[in-house]
């Protein structure tokens, strides 16, 4: 959604300079560099939006982005009400006194949020925001996607010990049983249980290393299937 509405915002600036607004509101030097950190910005808009699950303050950085695109946005819509409220005679009202502070007013806020965009463009630094991270983390982690939990475990506290006990019967009990065996967690709701389910699920090196003897290569889809595939073929 940032990246939509930020694309917005810099389309709408490259008009405001092509119509030769900035020039007639006397705001060009604040356009220059608003259009310089909104691109910036941009670019790393993908990583910072992976970020904001886990970091509060990336997530805060975009809030504070989105609200500065929006006021940016604002003023843009009614410098072009302004420009086309004198149509062709706009360049003789910019010399009219009652014109002269409104164009005042439009740059003093235009510089306030310019002075925004440019501290929040100075924090995507500070967060080492990257370029194209996003994609790239994508990329490998495509063949992962198929199997994947939607527990983000950094995010679960306080678990360790059920999840242990959980997976000891798992990989020393019921592995060796001829019957299926069923594990119940029960409790009334909001404990967790299906968050705890999900956690031992997850803690797939345990699991797989019980059934195949050894300490299990999880460091692609293909090295698991492999071993999987070896352990069946032997039986």
């Amino acid at each position: 959604m940032a990246d939509t509405l930020l694309g917005t915002v810099i389309e709408n600036l490259g008009s405001f300079v092509r119509e030769e607004l900035a020039t007639f509101l006397g705001v060009g030097e604040q356009t220059q560099r608003l259009s310089g950190n909104l691109t910036a910005i941009r670019a790393v808009l993908k990583d910072a939006e992976e970020r904001q699950i886990t970091s509060h303050a990336v997530k805060d950085w975009l809030q504070k982005l989105a609200d500065a695109a929006h006021v940016l946005d604002d003023i843009l819509d009614e410098c072009s009400i302004t420009s086309k409220a004198h149509g062709d005679n706009k360049w003789i009202a910019r010399f009219h006194p009652k014109k002269i502070l409104a164009r005042r007013n439009i740059g003093k806020r235009m510089k306030e949020v310019a002075e925004k965009i440019t501290l929040i463009a100075e924090e995507r630094i500070k967060f080492g925001l990257q370029v194209g991270v996003m994609e790239e983390r994508q990329r490998g982690d495509d063949e992962w996607r198929h199997t994947t939990s939607v527990v983000a475990e950094p995010e679960v506290y306080g678990r360790d010990r059920d999840r242990e006990q959980v997976v000891e019967f798992l990989v020393r009990h019921a592995v060796d049983s001829e019957e299926l065996s069923v594990y119940s967690i029960v409790g009334v709701g909001g404990l967790g249980k299906t968050t705890l389910a999900q956690v031992v699920f997850n803690d797939e090196r345990s699991i797989i290393e019980s059934t195949i003897g050894k300490n299990p290569d999880l460091s692609s889809l293909e090295s698991m299937q492999k071993a999987v595939r070896e352990i069946l073929l032997n039986k």
